[in-house]
């Protein structure tokens, strides 16, 4: 019985964890290049040498994770915005080493330097991009022409183990402990005048929301029950 109030605490506990990560995708459902984030449950059993003895340590473990599916390329027309068709991440400088993003509405600053909305410098194969005033083309491989003159190819890379990625603040990823396996990609898509939604799909998210909150609500029941019950058996043996 105490197993059983045990188990459902912890479902409990999984609940409120997984309804604060469906909040926080559809909170971002519009973000640029945002990447939804799941949760992986499972049951784990420790067997003793015995099979009678088998126990349930940790009835529910729960592990976070990244979805990095591609959300969908959406027109702007807009010369300063970009996607990566396929795999990949733009580089850009973050106040504690680089950072990576599929999110690729940039903008040159007053200095000239192209960057994300956050201000954090866009990296070139050649380090920070430096735009001149002019007309701004960037082609299918990310060479960067302005006035008809390549000044600059926007630098893609990607990763061997996307989920060693961190989240970090404007739909960026870091890999401060470089053990993501960071690679150049030398034969990117870029596409101009585009940007990538979020992979968020709201209606699965709200039902999601649903069935997480008809889950708690069933373990809580379950919970209140159980106590009930070994409060009455502990009652009525103590009464022997």
């Amino acid at each position: 019985m105490i197993k059983g109030i045990y188990t459902s605490a912890s479902a409990m506990r999984t609940g409120i964890a997984k309804q604060d990560i469906t909040a926080n995708n559809l909170a971002n459902a519009n973000t640029t290049g945002f990447k939804r984030d799941r949760l992986f449950v499972s049951e784990l059993i420790q067997a003793g040498s015995n099979p009678q003895e088998q126990t349930l340590m940790e009835p529910v473990s729960a592990a976070r994770f990244i979805e990095f599916t591609p959300g969908s390329m959406n027109s702007t027309g807009s010369e300063m915005d970009f996607a990566i068709q396929g795999q990949g991440f733009f580089e850009v400088t973050g106040e504690d080493g680089p950072l990576y993003t599929r999110n690729g509405r940039f903008l040159r600053n007053s200095e000239g330097t192209l960057v994300d909305p956050l201000g954090r410098a866009v990296q070139g194969d050649g380090g920070e991009i430096s735009l001149p005033e002019g007309l701004i083309n960037v082609s299918s491989t990310g060479e960067i022409s302005v006035n008809g003159t390549v000044i600059e190819k926007l630098k893609v890379v990607d990763f061997e183990s996307l989920q060693l990625l961190k989240k970090e603040e404007g739909a960026a990823f870091s890999d401060n402990d470089d053990k993501a396996g960071l690679t150049t990609l030398d034969n990117a898509v870029v596409r101009q005048g585009f940007l990538e939604a979020s992979n968020v799909e709201t209606m699965q998210e709200m039902v999601e929301m649903i069935s997480t909150a008809r889950n708690y609500e069933m373990n809580a029941k379950m919970l209140s029950t159980q106590d009930q019950t070994l409060q009455k058996t502990v009652n009525e043996i103590g009464r022997l």
